[in-house]
């Protein structure tokens, strides 16, 4: 039944093209086959029968004899070649490109023979090869030209059809479940009323309910949008018609609102059926009239269209649009008004228990061996979506592959979370840097470690002093679990591990270095928003400048605001550096580790904080982690 759709629905434009060809077809075999008016007819015949000519070449010396002799009946002329005709009916041909000059002297000394007749033929070559001899027809500028107008204007027509089939990616059912679409269980909840409808619209319709006739897909790029979007077809057991916000503009005005009627026009023939729109902020948003230029008109036209088809549709109708943007707030007003697209479904970044199913089963196209442990790789994928895990898969993959390894291990899963996470490997340059670099490094790295171990800001799971991207050392922190909600305290533990750092450095050393510019840059912000935002003041109390209007944020202007930021980060400045006090035979030998073994792991930091005694083990230094401090 698709199939009879889609070809009833082309004859109109198979009759159109066929007739275009017809056309064409005989416009070149006129152009290039059909005889010049009021020319000789025994030139015409001599360019016709060309090829009896030079199955014999002679020299000019022997037309002339025969010129001469009055044997020669007739002469034909082009730029390089003369075609000559002998009374007895022997026929050759000669070179005159450059013997013109002897041509003329021979015509002109006849002798007293009777004078051959004489005319000017067009371009003629000797007999080859097929190719070669239509790229010298080509040569004609008159044909090359009709051919290439005839090429541009079958380009512009094809390009101005809308209703070429390769514009809408349909799918009859496609075989994507809820069950393939690991996570977001969220949106996929809020959507199990539209498939119960895309079963049986009539069931909805009896009831008279008005189910959704668009959903607006919003969420990060990579979380799965377009596989959910398959998945609510393929639940259904409805067609998917699918394409992007994209493919409705055109270089051509019109084009584009004869798409969104063709769109349509498909979707009512294989209504149930799902549209999805990817990146529908493509569309835009319709500008005013007045200065509007051709193509903000054009896009004003698309979503208009857009807006009356949505508007067409009929409470049984079994159509339901989707559409999938990274920001809501990007589309046209118009669109997600009730009765339109009048419902929002988010889709989120998997948590920690979802990544780790996401790593199981990315993984199981892989040959690994046997041992890999997905809930501490899931713990470092925090914030990544679905494709950058599978990403990352295959990127361990092939380190894997480079290296030679008959499976995939643990290792290679890390290394690649490492790099993507924390800039890239370890760089050379660590060998430039002298002993006193190496010596503050390692006393700053140490005193973001024991901060965070201290106040068990997350798990510590290494630290090193070997240079990754633009860090020159890095302190490596995990949570168990995702964190949503931050209490003060929790907020404030954060901000004492950023500082450790530099107070480290003010403690061993003496002084700080430009090093913790990045830790102090972070810790104001953090600073700056208790005050400002989340009413963590004492002085301003309970009271938000994010909820003044736009023009009213000028929350620079208040000194009050950053005094108040100014003496949080100055207490949590003497705190961090009355704890460090407190352990700093833990903060020296810590140091000691990483001098000389540049990358520990979180075991190390326990035991320097447990004992002096405790034993350092130079092979608890590759443990995975997730980038927090620098």
């Amino acid at each position: 039944m698709f199939r009879s759709l889609l070809k009833r629905s082309r004859p109109a434009q198979l009759a159109g093209a066929a007739f275009a060809l017809a056309v064409i077809a005989a416009l070149v075999w006129f152009t290039v086959h059909a005889p010049e008016r009021g020319r000789d007819p025994q030139a015409v015949a001599m360019e016709r029968d060309s090829t009896q000519f030079f199955a014999v070449e002679r020299g000019i010396t022997a037309l002339a004899q025969d010129i001469t002799g009055g044997a020669t009946h007739s002469i034909g002329l082009s730029n390089e070649y003369a075609l000559v005709q002998l009374n007895d009916g022997t026929r050759y041909y000669v070179r005159i490109d450059k013997q013109r000059t002897l041509l003329a002297t021979a015509l002109a000394d006849k002798g007293s023979g009777a004078a051959p007749a004489v005319f000017a033929l067009g371009e003629v070559h000797p007999p080859a090869p097929p190719l070669t001899a239509l790229a010298r027809r080509f040569d004609n500028p008159n044909v090359v030209s009709l051919l290439g107008t005839l090429l541009i204007l079958g380009i512009l027509i094809f390009m101005m059809n809308p209703m070429r089939s390769s514009l809408f990616k349909t799918a009859r059912r496609p075989e994507t479940r809820f069950d393939d679409v690991i996570g977001i269980e969220e949106a996929k909840e809020a959507l199990q009323d539209i498939v119960a409808y895309l079963r049986d619209p009539k069931k909805f319709t009896e009831l008279g309910a008005a189910p959704p006739k668009g959903v607006v897909l919003e969420g990060h790029a990579g979380a799965g949008k377009t596989l959910l979007a398959r998945a609510v077809a393929g639940e259904a057991g409805v067609p998917f018609i699918a394409l992007a916000g994209g493919d409705f503009s055109d270089m051509f005005l019109g084009v584009g609102v004869r798409r969104v009627k063709k769109l349509f026009a498909l979707a009512r023939r294989l209504a149930p059926c799902v549209v999805f729109i990817d990146e529908i902020d493509g569309l835009g948003k319709r500008s005013g009239s007045g200065s509007s230029s051709a193509a903000e008109t054009e896009n004003n036209r698309i979503i208009n269209s857009l807006l009356v088809e949505l508007d067409g549709f009929s409470a049984n109708s079994g159509i339901v649009v989707l559409g999938a943007t990274n920001n809501i707030r990007n589309l046209d007003p118009a669109l997600i008004r009730p009765g339109r697209f009048d419902r929002t479904c988010t889709v989120g970044l998997p948590n920690v228990e979802e990544r780790e199913a996401l790593f199981a089963l990315y993984a199981k196209r892989l040959r690994t061996d046997g041992s890999t442990d997905f809930k501490p790789l899931a713990r470092l994928a925090t914030g990544l979506s679905p494709a950058s895990i599978a990403n990352a898969v295959n990127a361990a993959a092939l380190l894997a592959a480079k290296e030679g390894a008959a499976s995939v291990a643990q290792v290679h899963f890390q290394r690649v979370l490492e790099q993507q996470l924390m800039g890239g490997p370890t760089s050379a340059g660590q060998s430039l840097m002298n002993a006193a670099e190496r010596q503050r490094i390692a006393v700053h790295e140490a005193g973001h470690a024991i901060v965070a171990k201290l106040l068990e800001v997350g798990i510590v799971e290494k630290v090193s002093i070997l240079k990754r991207g633009h860090a020159l050392g890095v302190t490596l922190v995990t949570d168990e679990e995702d964190i949503v909600l931050q209490s003060e305290a929790q907020w404030r533990a954060r901000m004492l591990m950023l500082l450790g750092g530099r107070a480290a450095e003010a403690l061993a050393l003496g002084s700080i270095s430009t090093g913790a510019a990045n830790d102090l840059e972070r810790v104001s912000s953090m600073a700056w928003r208790m005050v400002t935002e989340f009413g963590m003041s004492t002085r301003i109390g309970p009271f938000s400048y994010a909820g003044l209007p736009e023009r009213d944020r000028r929350i620079a202007e208040y000194p009050e605001v950053i005094a108040e930021a100014r003496d949080i980060v100055k207490a949590l400045e003497a705190e961090c550096h009355a704890l460090l006090t407190a352990h700093r035979g833990a903060l020296e030998r810590l140091t000691r580790a990483l001098l000389e073994h540049e990358t520990v792991s979180g075991e190390v930091v326990e035991a320097c904080l447990a004992s002096s005694d405790a034993p350092l083990d130079p092979d608890a230094r590759h443990a995975p982690s997730l980038a927090l401090v620098a």
